[in-house]
C-alpha cells in the first residue's frame, strides 16, 4: 500500500467527442497516469498524479475543460487501501 492519494476525473463527452481518435496525445499531459473508456453515466476516467486540490482544479479547468468535446467532469480523490 503506497499511502499516496491520487485524483480521479470522470469525463462526460458531448457530440463533438473524437471517439475514433488515437488517445496517445494524453501522454503529453504529465498529470495523466492512466485513461480508461467507461460505460454508464461517464465516458472516460482519467487517473492523475497531482499533489493538491489546487493542482487538480488547475488541470481540470485549464487543460481538460479547454477541449470543446468535454461536457462535464467529476473529480474525486482516491487512496489505495487494498489490492489483489
Amino acid at each position: 500500500m503506497s499511502g499516496k492519494w491520487t485524483a480521479q476525473v470522470q469525463v462526460k463527452w458531448n457530440k463533438e467527442a473524437p471517439t475514433s481518435e488515437n488517445w496517445e496525445w494524453l501522454k503529453e499531459w504529465s498529470e495523466v497516469k492512466g485513461a480508461w473508456s467507461t460505460m454508464g453515466d461517464w465516458d472516460m476516467t482519467l487517473w492523475l498524479d497531482v499533489a493538491t486540490p489546487e493542482e487538480l482544479e488547475k488541470f481540470v479547468h485549464s487543460k481538460l475543460r479547454e477541449k470543446n468535446w468535454v461536457e462535464d467532469t467529476k473529480s474525486t480523490w482516491t487512496k489505495e487501501v487494498w489490492a489483489a
